[in-house]
């Protein structure tokens, strides 16, 4: 598989994601004005709680799912149902233990918006995501996101406008998953893919013995991601929550992003694992890529972040602007990160990855109870780009003792010297957002032109070369 069809697979699964994303964005946008910063937090703290959940009931399918199908697409029949049948059992357990928990524990109205959540968990039983993502099958993921996020942001928009409303947020939710997986699971029978959940515990058992390190992994990333709006819940209040939600909306949308690039390296590096020339070559280019498109954005997005909160959701929301400023620098270690995580799964690694996450998660804890108290949400920032800088330079470290190789200057001083210049410009200036985000996108790819990282063609997109 080429760097050119890693590209065409990402822009398929990427451009939709980014669609979806996008749809998605102007849903919270809208629930976050209409609500406030108090009941906005609500929503986000209880999302932010059920994702834990969320990929318990994946059982690690989604990342060494699409491995084995890439590997071998005989497999989808064989295994498919019964790994489907395990979620479907798992998610149905957890929600109603949630429903229940929620319902004789929780204060209203958090009781009703996480047992409404908790139903999202079991759509993930007969969702077939992960057989498409390993079929390279990303328009049809990209076209059913797309549709499940465009049923929720309709919904949103005819029935929630007051704080009465918040129930129905998570139902919209809920609704908008239900036509996801009913969108997938329909496609995958007309590829002629009979799969249904069943339970055959000898068929999913050996799968499911090498994925719960990704389990693992994946519920300690979580902790990174989440335990500041846990810390700023409790040490704070909901609005502080709703502050810095608003603000990681924009990094949420983008380290997604970048999970849809790096699955759509894994199949490609996966195939080449034995081919040690192309498969260095192909983590060397996507790391070029990806530093490309990272480094503009974090720069950009630093300078420009409060105006950025301001415009998008309003002066209610004023006080996220600092903490948008501080969180968009992640973005290029993150990128870095998931580059290489993915390289340490092709590898066999997921030990490895486990046991770096655990030590950043112990990273992460201990900054959030040290700044966030005295910092609030500015502290909760700071604690979460340090976190990242050093998951960024373990995994690196870790990647290099498999082979691949720190992509050096030579890759990147193009990419340094445009961001450098549009950071100028945007300093020098004093213009309206709408005005100074078009200018410094145009300045960065004016200076990516020069130098020859952007080119252009006669009859082609602009393509680039780092």
């Amino acid at each position: 598989m080429s760097q050119a069809r890693v590209t065409r697979s990402f822009l398929a699964l990427g451009s939709g994601d980014a669609l979806a994303r996008l749809i998605a964005f102007g849903a919270a946008v809208y629930v976050g004005r209409t609500l406030g910063p108090a009941m906005y937090g609500i929503l986000t703290f209880a999302t932010g709680v059920l994702l834990y959940f969320k990929n318990v009931t994946e059982c690690g399918i989604d990342l060494l799912g699409i491995r084995h199908v890439a590997e071998d697409h005989g497999r989808i029949e064989l295994q498919a149902p019964a790994l489907m049948g395990v979620r479907l059992v798992v998610g149905i357990a957890l929600s109603v233990a949630i429903c229940l928990f929620a319902r004789h524990v929780l204060p209203q109205p958090d009781a009703t918006v996480f047992a409404l959540y908790s139903l999202t968990l079991i759509v993930i039983g007969v969702d077939t995501r992960w057989i498409h993502l390993g079929l390279h099958s990303s328009r049809a993921v990209a076209i059913a996101r797309t549709a499940g996020e465009l049923s929720l942001l309709a919904i949103v928009l005819a029935t929630v406008r007051s704080e009465g409303d918040l129930a129905r947020v998570p139902m919209a939710q809920v609704l908008g998953d239900v036509l996801t997986a009913a969108i997938l699971f329909f496609v995958l029978r007309s590829m002629g893919f009979r799969v249904r959940p069943r339970l055959d515990w000898k068929t999913s058992r050996p799968v499911l013995a090498r994925s719960w390190p990704l389990v693992a992994n994946v519920l300690l990333g979580l902790t990174i991601y989440n335990s500041d709006l846990f810390f700023l819940r409790f040490l704070r209040d909901a609005q502080a929550v709703g502050w810095y939600s608003a603000a990681y909306q924009l990094i949420s949308f983008l380290i997604n992003l970048a999970s849809a690039y790096s699955l759509s390296l894994l199949p490609a590096l996966a195939r080449l694992a034995s081919e040690r020339a192309e498969r260095d070559a192909m983590h060397a280019t996507s790391t070029a890529q990806t530093f490309a498109v990272s480094l503009p954005i974090a720069v950009g997005g630093c300078i420009l972040g409060p105006a950025i909160i301001a415009a998008v959701f309003g002066p209610e929301y004023v006080p996220a602007g600092p903490a948008l400023a501080i969180l968009i620098v992640s973005i290029p270690f993150t990128m870095s990160k998931e580059i290489d995580l993915i390289s340490l799964l092709v590898s066999g690694r997921e030990q490895t990855i486990m046991r770096m996450t655990a030590a950043a998660v112990a990273v992460n804890l201990t900054l959030n109870l040290a700044l966030i108290p005295r910092y609030g949400i500015g502290g909760a920032a700071i604690a979460t780009v340090s976190t990242e800088v050093a998951r960024a330079g373990f995994a690196r470290w870790c990647a290099a003792r498999e082979g691949y190789a720190w992509t050096g200057w030579g890759r990147r001083w193009k990419i340094v010297a445009a961001s450098a210049a549009m950071a100028g410009v945007l300093l020098a200036t004093n213009l309206p957002f709408y005005v100074e985000l078009p200018l410094g996108t145009l300045v960065c790819l004016g200076v990516l032109a020069l130098v020859g990282a952007v080119r252009f063609e006669a009859g082609k997109f602009p393509s680039l070369h780092v």
